[in-house]
C-alpha cells in the first residue's frame, strides 16, 4: 500500500526530513517526487502542480495492483469518477486517480518490479 503526501514549496526540505530527521530509507526520487520505504509499504512525498490530482496539500492513500488496465477499469465499471487516465512509464511504475463520494482523492500504482 503507498501513502502520499504533497508539498505545497519545499520538497527538498520535506525530503531531509523524512530521510535525515525521521530515518525513513529513500528508495526512489524523480521530477517532483522522493518515495521511502515504511517497511515493505511506500510512502511518497509529491510536489502540488496544477491538475486535478494535485490541487491541493493532502495525505491520500494508494492502492498498489497488480494489472493497472484492468483494476482502473473496474473502478470505472463499479461507477468510481476517474480524474487521470493511466500515467508513468511501464519500465517503472504507472498510476491512476480517481475520488471517492466525498471527493476524496486516492490512487492505484501498478510497480515494476525489479
Amino acid at each position: 500500500m503507498a501513502f502520499l503526501g504533497r508539498c505545497r514549496g519545499d520538497l527538498e526540505g520535506q525530503r531531509r526530513f523524512y530521510r535525515e530527521v525521521l530515518g525513513l530509507r529513500e528508495i526512489e526520487a524523480g521530477d517532483g517526487r522522493v518515495g521511502f520505504d515504511l517497511g515493505g509499504n511506500w510512502f511518497e512525498l509529491l510536489a502540488v502542480a496544477e491538475r486535478p490530482q494535485y490541487e491541493r496539500p493532502r495525505y491520500q492513500v494508494g492502492f498498489e495492483v497488480e494489472d493497472i488496465e484492468t483494476a482502473r477499469a473496474e473502478l470505472i465499471q463499479r461507477g468510481v469518477l476517474p480524474i487521470s487516465e493511466i500515467e508513468g512509464s511501464e519500465a517503472t511504475s504507472r498510476w491512476a486517480y480517481f475520488r471517492d463520494p466525498e471527493g476524496n482523492v486516492f490512487e492505484i500504482t501498478q510497480r515494476q518490479t525489479q
